[in-house]
């Protein structure tokens, strides 16, 4: 049985993203000091623009002369608005957590289909004042809905060939006071699609759009937020190591003829992370470290290149190995960090079809206990396609 089919890694990333928002919600809720919430309701519309990415799918013209260029996008979301009460919400400026759906819709081409997405969110403020913010998002979720790849369609998908996708969404805009309940939102969008190399052929889907939302207080409001006193930042030292695991298929060139051949193969993925990270402040972690990587899928396109038949075993085992050098920091949320890494290999046996060296990798964890954490990371290059979904497990330790 494949890895793939045993693991489900897209269900699973649902299960770890609902457990992760639950577990951030509740603890909200069930310190010793008590935390003053509000619920919101928000409906937002979007219209977008597709990133061509130079691929040959996004840049095809049909007969009514219609390309794939503009998204319209209507989404639902109910959260809570943080209003005090804990040190972690007024650090963060009194953030808003939740929950929401968005329909996607591709103007005038159905060939990758339309997008319904299911998310978590996080909007936090830059800024923030009784009638004025300045805003950021971050969204993660899985996108339903996309047609899948067939070489026997006159333009075969090879964008996303999965229904079932990750969906992630980053974002910056404003907020402005209406009255006692409301705010207007315009903001900036990037949203991302990709089911992160665990079938191919996949390029992933990449939207900008402007979005025009409108929040609601369902309750009485509260102008003034809760404070409360906060200890001095103690700009700790911390060591942390994780073990992340992924699957990944082979990622197919352009002018690649053995699709049957490939398509359908997974290599394990599996990576040793081993890094440092300063608290700057309460809120944000600076760091770097090493990542111990193992790509069992290195050097593989290049049998089917030279005419042979892929095999586990041709690539010598050494050269599926890597060192990676990596900085980065963490935005921290009480038990829940959003992570962001820049990282370039220094030690690989680089064939033709090798990920390039200089890698990103975003993803969050959250702190089961003080010292433990779990999460997911989705390990990308060029900022626009995903190499692999990793899931980790991992520990920390504060030095003075």
């Amino acid at each position: 049985m494949k890895i793939a089919a045993q693991i489900h890694p897209l269900r699973l990333l649902a299960v770890v993203l609902s457990v992760l928002f639950v577990l951030q919600i509740g603890s909200a809720q069930t310190a010793d000091s008590v935390a003053t919430t509000a619920p919101v309701f928000r409906v937002s519309l979007q219209n977008g623009n597709i990133l061509p990415q130079n691929r040959y799918v996004l840049t095809n013209i049909d007969e009514a002369g219609h390309a794939f260029k503009y998204t319209k996008a209507f989404a639902m979301e109910y959260g809570w608005q943080m209003l005090g009460g804990q040190a972690w919400q007024q650090v963060s400026k009194y953030p808003r957590f939740g929950f929401g759906a968005q329909y996607m819709r591709i103007i005038h081409r159905d060939e990758l289909g339309h997008p319904f997405s299911v998310y978590g969110f996080y909007d936090g403020n830059f800024f923030s004042s009784k009638n004025f913010e300045v805003t950021n998002r971050l969204s993660a979720g899985l996108g339903y809905g996309f047609r899948r790849y067939d070489p026997n369609d006159r333009l075969p998908n090879d964008i996303l060939s999965t229904r079932l996708n990750a969906f992630v969404e980053m974002g910056l805009g404003i907020a402005v006071r209406l009255n006692d309940y409301l705010y207007l939102e315009p903001a900036f969008r990037f949203t991302h699609f990709s089911n992160g190399n665990l079938k191919e052929p996949q390029k992933g889907l990449n939207v900008v759009s402007y979005a025009v939302s409108l929040r609601a207080l369902l309750e009485k409001p509260v102008h003034e937020q809760v404070k409360v006193p906060m200890a001095v930042c103690q700009h700790r030292h911390e060591l942390l190591a994780f073990w992340a695991l992924s699957t990944r298929q082979l990622d197919f060139s352009d002018n690649n003829d053995h699709y049957h051949e490939t398509y359908g193969m997974n290599y394990l993925m599996t990576n040793l992370h081993l890094g440092y990270n300063y608290e700057i402040s309460r809120g944000m972690k600076l760091g770097g470290g090493l990542d111990f990587v193992y790509d069992g899928s290195n050097g593989q396109l290049e049998l089917v290149a030279n005419g042979n038949t892929p095999s586990k075993s041709a690539v010598p085992f050494g050269d599926k190995f890597g060192v990676s050098v990596f900085i980065g920091g963490e935005r921290v949320i009480d038990r829940l960090s959003i992570v962001g890494t820049l990282g370039y290999m220094v030690v690989q046996k680089r064939y033709g079809s090798t990920s390039p060296a200089f890698e990103q990798r975003f993803g969050f964890k959250y702190h089961f206990y003080r010292n433990v954490f779990a999460g997911v990371n989705i390990r990308a290059y060029r900022f626009q396609a995903a190499e692999a979904i990793e899931f980790h497990v991992g520990l920390r330790k504060f030095i003075r």
